[in-house]
């Protein structure tokens, strides 16, 4: 069985398994949006109230720790209950050094925002993106490999995708890189709009 590395804590400290549904920022910081838990039941984090890297913990782990405020997703006339709540992410993935500063900028490198579900084991499915203002929904996953973009400037894990933008009805190729803990695409500069770029 594949370890739990996303999970809450209950009342008797028994480790629940979560998906969790994360937007992860430009700057480098991720925001939780939702999570489930094993029976199905839907959570939207309403506030959070502070994020704290596990190493400062007692039991000094890897990863992070998000205190939130929570809702239960029912779809009744019945008054939604409101749960506080920790979440955990037991793995440095999820909070990655920021050297990725003004050193690391050039023209064909564009930092955006991208949801992703993280499974209980750490894995994740891509959900959608922004460039430019426009949100495009991720169709399919091509493939991920490492890879450099000399056109951006950067290296990391590339994700080979199809997306769609939701003004439009055809997919379209893409390249989304993972870059120590931001999100980028090489865009397109020479264009006044913003378009993907699957290079």
């Amino acid at each position: 069985m594949a370890d739990i590395i996303v999970y809450t804590i209950q009342q008797n400290e028994q480790h629940v398994p979560l998906t969790v549904r994360v937007e992860w920022q430009p700057n480098g910081s991720i925001k939780p949006l939702m999570y489930w838990l094993p029976d199905g039941v839907c959570y939207e984090v309403t506030f959070i109230y502070e994020m704290t890297h596990n190493a400062h913990l007692k039991h000094k782990g890897k990863g992070v720790r998000f205190k939130v405020k929570t809702e239960e997703m029912v779809y009744t006339d019945h008054k939604h209950i409101l749960h506080e709540t920790y979440l955990f992410f037991d793995d440095n993935f999820f909070c990655g050094k920021n050297f990725i500063d003004e050193r690391y900028k050039h023209g064909g490198k564009e930092f955006i925002p991208v949801t992703l579900d993280v499974l209980p084991d750490g894995k994740y499915n891509l959900i959608c993106f922004k460039v430019g203002g426009t949100l495009y929904m991720v169709e399919n996953v091509i493939s991920i490999e490492p890879r450099c973009s000399y056109k951006a400037g950067g290296a990391g894990l590339c994700h080979k995708i199809k997306a769609r933008s939701v003004n439009e009805d055809n997919d379209r190729p893409a390249a989304l890189y993972f870059e120590v803990n931001k999100w980028f695409i090489v865009s397109q500069t020479d264009s006044a709009a913003h378009n993907l770029h699957h290079t």
